[in-house]
């Protein structure tokens, strides 16, 4: 926002006639005109992590889970988060799902963790909602492939951060192939709350209906099956 800038009109006065003496220029100050300034709405950032709620909370049987997710380390300038703030959105097998954390309210990583290999995804949350009551979305992308051998089992696996708190989700128009919808809820200390989300879809000759997608329990927050990306 740039400085206003101080406005100064001088006004002269003027003489009537030629037989009447020259007054003096007088000048008047005007008073400064200040530019309005224009309205940003911030969103309101919690500046503690996240806690799971219910079985979203690891547990002594995720122990081999947590060791398999951060045996390599998280992407640079992120921390492998304590235990009690890490959000489990799916138990694959003991030792394979998703997880998500926040260490603040605008900082987020999603962590995807199969057969020994993880990736991860962080950052921070857009400026701009991708539509009403989502946070992000991210499209799918491919499960470890190890060999052109093992195409026809290899998934998409798609990540979205929703507002609210324990309203369920799930497909509407379903497309031929889509897995289920995986979801856990984390909450702040403010009380504000956000639902992590993830399902799946094959990774290799799928067609998918692009009318499908996904609500919420209310119908008031939905998304497409492949969400567009943020």
């Amino acid at each position: 926002m740039s400085a206003a800038a101080t406005l100064l009109v001088a006004l002269a006065g003027c003489t009537s006639g030629a037989e009447q003496p020259r007054e003096a220029s007088k000048h008047a100050a005007v008073k400064p005109s200040v530019a309005p300034r224009p309205t940003v709405k911030q969103r309101p950032y919690d500046k503690m992590p996240a806690r799971p709620l219910g079985k979203a909370a690891a547990g002594g049987g995720d122990r081999a889970f947590l060791r398999a997710a951060f045996a390599i380390q998280t992407p640079a300038g992120h921390e492998v988060p304590p235990a009690e703030e890490v959000v489990v959105i799916h138990r694959l097998d003991a030792k394979n799902g998703e997880l998500a954390w926040m260490r603040d309210g605008r900082t987020f990583c999603y962590g995807k963790i199969r057969e020994g290999y993880s990736s991860y995804t962080c950052g921070q949350l857009p400026e701009t909602a991708p539509a009403p009551g989502l946070l992000l979305t991210l499209p799918g992308e491919h499960d470890r492939v190890t060999s052109e051998d093992n195409l026809d089992e290899v998934r998409n696996v798609s990540f979205v951060i929703a507002e609210g708190g324990p309203e369920r989700f799930d497909h509407v128009k379903r497309s031929k192939g889509m897995g289920p919808v995986h979801q856990a809820v984390a909450k702040f200390p403010s009380g504000r709350m956000v639902t992590f989300l993830t399902f799946d879809y094959p990774g290799h000759g799928f067609e998918l209906d692009p009318e499908a997608e996904i609500c919420r329990s209310d119908q008031k927050v939905c998304f497409p099956s492949e969400p567009v990306p943020y």
